[in-house]
């Protein structure tokens, strides 16, 4: 087999890696090029944050560590946009080699795997890659190198997804909204905007958590704020959609929440509504404008195929029947079975496991939900798992609310990780050792240029999917 290594070696490669290249910036562009050739893994050395589609490593010796049967690697920069796979195959075909160009030499060689370790030592071959000019990316191409697609869009962060707001813009290269949010002595919410917003197009980026109702109200004045400074269109993110378990009448005389929720956003000026993994799907029937339910199910995928976990002893499995599509996506990626866990809700916050669908002895459990909140529904599953003969159980959630010493309950049971998104923002503690934060950052900046360059919105997926 082959592997890709992409090196970024210092703070202005970081930047150059986030300049805006067709729909996405050059590093996510690379990645997306040595996927299509013959290449079984792709590592980023050097980079701070995980990215879609590549393996996050610290340095070069890690991977010669964890690696054992490869026949050749690439090494590669980035910053080379002309190069395409035609390329690669190319170099593939050559044991030792620098590509050039002209005059200007690139990093991006291929070489035998046992020879990596020398590889800044080597006599470098020449090669010429003839049809098309490669140059290198300077400082001043990022600066201006802007998507002409986001020339009036405006990214504006609310009070629960500041960081996440910064995270997107950093990889859009454009600087957060602004906008004040005030409150008078008795509670009442004001919001005002710090920058015109005639005629742009907004990205409002709120999740309605924890205080929910103070989230909603802040989100709804905002739109209002909005649609009468005479924005051209709102789009309104909300990575975790509160109320949306308040999908239907379970029992006579309840409300139907969502529905109404859904209509506040609409009255209020969302033009576009863009979300996280609904409890159920059919919210989206609720509203009237667009909506785009993203799903964290590929990012999850792809952190556990990184940890080996694909066509490995190994099962999937749903809490309840409500989420079996969500798990068999899971397992589908992961080329594993699935199992399902048959449970009773007594009342909200309360569940009794019964019995198990499917094999799980002496089998590692993956448990998939949209949701955690108290955590009892899935310390609930993982003891029954454990009863049934599972080894380690592992959880991975989309949304997580960690409501009552959720986190702590959790360090004390049998889970061995739960992973989460930053749909909510997760409030590190010293206490627990196993919650990993996946963020979501990489998948809404990803969005914002499709929906704004007028492409699909399923192209968000394609740096998860596996060769």
């Amino acid at each position: 087999m082959n592997l890709a290594i992409i090196f970024i070696s210092n703070e202005e490669q970081k930047l150059l890696a986030k300049a805006p290249y067709r729909g996405s910036n050059l590093l996510l562009y690379q990645i997306n090029q040595l996927k299509k050739v013959d290449v079984a893994k792709i590592y980023v050395v050097g980079n701070d944050a995980e990215v879609p589609g590549a393996i996050k490593r610290n340095s070069v010796d890690e991977i010669i560590y964890e690696v054992t049967d490869c026949d050749k690697c690439i090494l590669a920069s980035p910053f080379y946009p002309a190069i395409n796979h035609d390329d690669y195959n190319r170099l593939l075909q050559k044991d030792v080699a620098v590509l050039t160009y002209k005059d200007t030499v690139c990093d991006v060689f291929v070489l035998p795997f046992e020879r990596i370790k020398d590889y800044n030592k080597l006599n470098y071959e020449e090669v010429e890659i003839t049809g098309k000019e490669v140059r290198r990316f300077t400082e001043a191409d990022a600066r201006k190198n802007k998507e002409s697609s986001l020339k009036d869009v405006v990214v504006l962060p609310l009070t629960s997804s500041v960081d996440l707001v910064n995270e997107i813009c950093s990889y859009l290269n454009i600087q957060p909204g602004k906008a004040t949010i005030a409150h008078f002595a008795d509670g009442e919410t004001l919001v005002e905007l710090g920058e015109t917003v005639r005629g742009k197009r907004i990205y409002v980026v709120q999740s309605t958590c924890r205080p929910v109702n103070e989230s909603l109200m802040e989100l709804l004045i905002c739109l209002d704020a909005l649609r009468r400074s005479s924005a051209a269109e709102i789009t309104c993110v909300i990575p975790y959609f509160g109320y949306a378990r308040q999908d239907r009448k379970a029992s006579p005389r309840q409300p139907i929440t969502a529905k109404l929720v859904a209509a506040m956003l609409e009255q209020a000026g969302a033009n576009r509504v863009v979300t996280f993994d609904l409890h159920a799907a059919q919210i989206q029937g609720f509203f009237h404008c667009p909506v785009d339910d993203l799903t964290t199910v590929p990012m999850i995928g792809h952190y556990f195929i990184n940890k080996g976990f694909a066509n490995s002893n190994t099962v999937v499995v749903s809490p309840d029947h409500g989420g079996v599509k969500r798990a068999r996506n899971l397992a589908e990626m992961l080329e594993i079975p699935l199992a399902i866990i048959d449970k009773r809700r007594p009342r909200a916050n309360v569940c009794e496991a019964v019995t198990i669908i499917g094999d799980v002895k002496d089998k590692n459990a993956i448990i998939v939900d949209d949701i955690c909140d108290t955590g009892g529904s899935l310390i609930a599953a993982s003891q029954i798992l454990k009863e049934n003969g599972a080894k380690d159980v592992y959880v991975a959630i989309s949304h997580g609310i960690f409501s009552n010493n959720a986190i702590q309950r959790i360090q004390d049971s049998g889970i061995k990780e739960v992973v989460v998104t930053n749909t909510i923002k997760v409030q590190e503690s010293e206490d627990t050792t196993k919650v990993t934060v996946l963020s979501v950052g990489w998948m809404l900046s990803k969005l914002i240029l499709a929906v704004s360059g007028h492409t699909p919105v399923s192209e968000v997926y394609a740096l998860y999917e596996r060769k």
